[in-house]
């Protein structure tokens, strides 16, 4: 599966490569896009270009539904899903207008904003950020103190992560040996390792088919790490531009209505993932249905019951702000997020239809 190989890579990369920064602030400048054009009736539907962060999955399999069953089109926006991959920034794409929309980790939009781009977070897709530890049932890592003594394997990008977890829960950071490694599962399957920073939906399954055995994963959202992930980004100019906004508006809505069908039973997604967004990438319906089921803890939480799929507490925005600067990044507020178009959509409701 060596897509999960160049997906870790590609996954903080983004957040962190200076030159990848430094050519978004200059695209920022640029002009182009299906954006700056309006349907040619009030009738038609509105075409948005969307800029996935990464290859078909089905991570993005509640899209694959939206587009499938018309919910794009019932909310009067017809829209083009351009896969990602590992020479594919989306940041830059939105930023640029190449795209109207894109996803990215809260963390990599700021990012893209302290280097020039003048980007905002609509939405949130991942209300936990999916880095996960894992490690071996005979010598788990529950918690972070549970790193004490241990070696870690840390992939390029991910130490950051890793300081401000440790921070966050007052554990010492000398006493945690980090060792850098690649973004496979091997050094843990040969004991190199005791612990391994993952994607929670993918090396955990990876790891499993490996050794016949589960490890134990830490997510480590759930110790600090707030930054939500698969954000849906538009251009701060988006939002000022009526017609524009509206149509986000309408991807957003039909997006829910994607979501909510693949919370409520994922199999529709994982079959269009695999035979038709995907159909050449390898995939297997056993693999994606157990990334799919792994996925609804990062979805759905007691907030997205609460408030809808999707949706961004003022408590969440609050965590990403604090988190995103112990980062290392700064500048990032309240700006860098806009909730007013699911207030508008959810009108006080969690779910719709």
């Amino acid at each position: 599966m060596t897509f999960r190989l160049s997906r870790r890579g590609a996954l903080r990369a983004a957040a962190t490569a200076t030159a990848a920064a430094a050519a978004l602030a200059l695209l920022a400048g640029c002009s182009t896009t299906s954006s700056d054009t309006s349907a040619s009736t009030s009738a038609a539907p509105t075409p948005l270009t969307y800029q996935t962060s990464w290859i078909p999955l089905v991570q993005f399999g509640g899209s694959y539904v939206a587009e499938k069953e018309g919910y794009y089109a019932q909310n009067g926006v017809s829209v083009d899903i351009l896969p990602g991959g590992p020479n594919v920034d989306s940041m830059a794409a939105v930023a640029s207008g190449q795209a109207d929309i894109g996803t990215a980790n809260a963390d990599t939009v700021a990012q893209a904003n302290q280097n020039g781009a003048d980007l905002v977070i609509v939405a949130a897709g991942f209300q936990k950020n999916p880095l996960a530890i894992l490690s071996t049932a005979d010598k788990p890592i529950k918690t972070p103190a549970d790193m004490v003594g241990k070696k870690i394997g840390v992939p390029t990008g991910d130490q950051a992560a890793q300081d401000a977890v440790l921070k966050a829960n007052n554990v010492d950071a000398s006493q945690v040996t980090s060792v850098p490694v690649g973004f496979d599962v091997a050094p843990l399957v040969s004991g190199e390792v005791d612990g391994l920073w993952v994607f929670y939906s993918e090396q955990p399954i990876a790891y499993e088919e490996a050794t016949g055995k589960a490890g134990v994963t830490m997510l480590t959202a759930d110790y600090g790490l707030d930054v939500y992930a698969q954000v849906y980004v538009v251009k701060r100019s988006t939002l000022e531009d009526a017609a524009k906004k509206t149509a986000i508006e309408g991807f957003l809505k039909g997006e829910i209505m994607g979501w909510q069908n693949y919370v409520a039973d994922p199999t529709e997604a994982v079959d269009l993932t695999v035979n038709e967004y995907a159909k050449d990438g390898g995939l297997t319906i056993e693999e994606q249905t157990k990334q799919a089921k792994l996925q609804m803890d990062l979805l759905v939480t007691d907030e997205t019951k609460a408030n809808g799929l999707l949706t961004m507490s003022q408590d969440g925005i609050a965590k990403n702000i604090k988190t995103i600067a112990a980062l290392g990044i700064t500048g990032a507020d309240e700006s860098l997020f806009d909730t007013s178009l699911l207030t508008d959509i959810y009108a006080g409701g969690n779910t719709i239809k």
